[in-house]
């Protein structure tokens, strides 16, 4: 899979400065820690592979703290593998709680890791990541970035891609756009990754049953920092 914008990607030790929330917005809306706290865990979809295998595979995605020193801010190692095979995932990368530009919002920052399978499973053993230094990161364009906002009167947070069909994705010879929908709430996380034909906005890649339904197995809520060490 390869993924292409206008623009090359930023150096990884810059990121959008914070802005000062609306006084109109609940607090949760900005807060990088609670937010935080909820997205730290491994999650995974057992119970919705049990019922429908045909369309389910039983994976974990995991979202495990690290250093505030790293990037200067909260940020996790992100690991997506199937239970059967949690040292070979088919995903990893490094993503950053950053505010959205009209400062209404938070976001996920993304960074590619250089020589990323010498992490693999770093997110169940994180004693693997040690070594994990921002000079191995390149962060990606932030046109990709993943916003998530909070819904007050169902006390969740609505995932999105940015508006507008900026983040290119070209898989197997196919050139898409990336829509991301979802919900994060205290007890799940429900994402949904599609790829659509930039032309007719028809979906080429991703999920035709629908979003995926992962619950917490364990929580790293207590490893997420606050600010510098």
């Amino acid at each position: 899979m390869a993924l292409t914008t206008a623009s090359p990607p930023a150096a990884a030790s810059s990121s959008p400065s914070p802005t000062a929330a609306p006084s109109d917005l609940a607090p949760e809306a900005t807060d990088a820690v609670h937010f935080g706290r909820w997205l730290a865990a491994d999650w995974s979809n057992k119970e919705q592979a049990l019922e429908n295998p045909p369309f389910w595979a039983h994976i974990h995605v995991v979202f495990r703290p690290l250093p505030w020193s790293l990037l200067d801010g909260i940020a996790f190692y992100a690991e997506s593998a199937y239970d059967y095979m949690l040292g070979n995932p088919y995903k990893t990368s490094v993503v950053k709680v950053v505010p959205a530009p009209d400062g209404r919002a938070l976001e996920l920052e993304s960074y590619k890791i250089k020589d990323a399978d010498e992490y693999w499973l770093g997110a169940h053993e994180p004693e693997l990541l040690e070594g994990l230094t921002a000079d191995r990161l390149v962060r990606m364009p932030d046109v990709c970035n993943t916003v998530y906002t909070w819904d007050a009167s169902e006390q969740v947070y609505r995932v999105a891609s940015r508006p507008g069909k900026a983040c290119i994705i070209v898989r197997q010879g196919a050139t898409t756009y990336l829509d991301s929908t979802g919900v994060l709430s205290a007890e799940r996380y429900c994402p949904w990754d599609l790829g659509r034909d930039p032309e007719t906005d028809e979906r080429v890649w991703g999920g035709a049953a629908g979003a995926f339904d992962f619950v917490p197995m364990k929580r790293f809520a207590d490893d997420v920092p606050t600010g510098p060490e």
